[in-house]
């Protein structure tokens, strides 16, 4: 009887880097031959879930509490700028088509936990990844960290991130239990695998975030390439708030006479796209954004799979820091990791060396880098999906 694996993933999530590095973990899967089943899962409150999820924790847990006061204030803003909700909305129509027409391969749904016990016991083998799936705010609801897999069943994590560089001690006992479980664990940062260390003194493998997984060749032929402008332009990608990266991108386009593409309001109303750009489409999905960063002449993100793409398509790039470093709710580390363990970290914005922008960057080099840890993590989910074969 042929085996049948689930993955766990954010293929639904509105956002571009979640569906593009969901479904390239399922071209990884299928190119290997895997039957690789997407789990579709839908929290249901029963007094079981609350106990054994422990929900009372959650009211003295301040990365969840932070992350829901921020949705929250998203939604509430968005109340006074109906404009701005409408494009959303165009936006996200684009996002579910995509994730529609790409993520066929999915399981029944299971409504509640009891249904997703016995899914999990029904797969020769269960993996998570890869996204900021393991973070503090929402490990509790024991989908992503697979407590709900059996101890019989193989399981293991591909580029899982925690979304910060250390776990709150009250849920460190959870954090251990469970990654004790898995087989096998890779991460995405190389802060990532410090925690995992801490906590249970195993040595997780920092492996390539799944878009890493396909060649520049692979996305040209899951994602057409078609151009969105016919001029040189400059892509400006920001999912922060600073005024201070969008002046940067204005002082680029000054330098260079190009028109500046960016795309306003992600997620919510955000003051500082108010006026900057020249060009915003708002009907822009995972393909288009891929299509943007392809036909730009310059890149200024910080995004990143802004950056990630970037340096897949060998574009002149500044890398922006989303958050202040001091901001306890910080998620620049996978940056950070990514521009070290690509040898980019002279791309990254300290102030005053945008005009380095202009300058060459030695894609070879980073070239070089992509394939060996790309072949690194291919070898990683060799050992990992052995029993499949077996």
């Amino acid at each position: 009887m042929k085996k049948k694996i689930g993955l766990c993933c954010c293929y639904k999530q509105r956002n571009y880097g979640s569906q593009l590095q969901s479904y390239a973990t399922t071209v990884e899967m299928k190119n290997r031959g895997i039957d690789c089943e997407v789990i579709q899962y839908k929290k249901k409150f029963t007094l079981k879930f609350m106990r054994e999820a422990k929900i009372w924790t959650l009211f003295f847990n301040r990365i969840l509490i932070s992350e829901r006061i921020l949705r929250y204030k998203k939604r509430f803003i968005l109340m006074f700028h109906k404009d701005v909700k409408h494009q959303n909305d165009v936006r996200n129509t684009k996002l579910a088509q995509f994730s529609k027409e790409r993520f066929t391969n999915l399981s029944k749904p299971c409504i509640g936990h009891d249904e997703l016990e016995a899914l999990g016991a029904s797969y020769d083998g269960v993996f998570v990844g890869s996204d900021q799936l393991w973070s503090p705010g929402g490990i509790n609801g024991n989908f992503h960290n697979l407590m709900f897999v059996p101890d019989n069943v193989p399981k293991f994590s591909y580029a899982a991130s925690f979304g910060v560089s250390e776990i709150p001690k009250g849920q460190q006992k959870l954090y251990k239990t469970f990654l004790s479980r898995l087989n096998y664990i890779s991460v995405r940062e190389n802060a990532g695998q410090k925690i995992v260390k801490e906590l249970t003194g195993r040595d997780a493998q920092v492996v390539a975030d799944p878009v890493m997984l396909l060649t520049r060749e692979q996305w040209d032929e899951e994602i057409k390439f078609k151009r969105m402008y016919d001029q040189p332009y400059i892509f400006a990608y920001f999912l922060g708030k600073s005024e201070e990266n969008r002046e940067q991108a204005k002082k680029l386009a000054e330098l260079t006479g190009l028109k500046i593409v960016t795309v306003h309001h992600m997620d919510t109303y955000n003051k500082a796209d108010v006026g900057f750009g020249d060009y915003a489409p708002f009907e822009v999905g995972p393909e288009e954004f891929l299509n943007l960063i392809r036909g730009a002449e310059y890149v200024c993100t910080d995004s990143f799979h802004g950056s990630v793409f970037s340096m897949i398509y060998h574009k002149k790039l500044m890398i922006f820091k989303r958050y202040a470093d001091s901001s306890k709710t910080s998620k620049n580390s996978r940056i950070y990791s990514i521009c070290e363990n690509l040898g980019v970290t002279h791309r990254m914005f300290d102030g005053n060396n945008l005009n380095t922008i202009t300058d060459e960057i030695d894609y070879d080099g980073v070239d070089s880098r992509i394939e060996k840890i790309r072949s690194e993590s291919k070898a990683y989910l060799d050992k990992a999906l052995a029993f499949y074969w077996e």
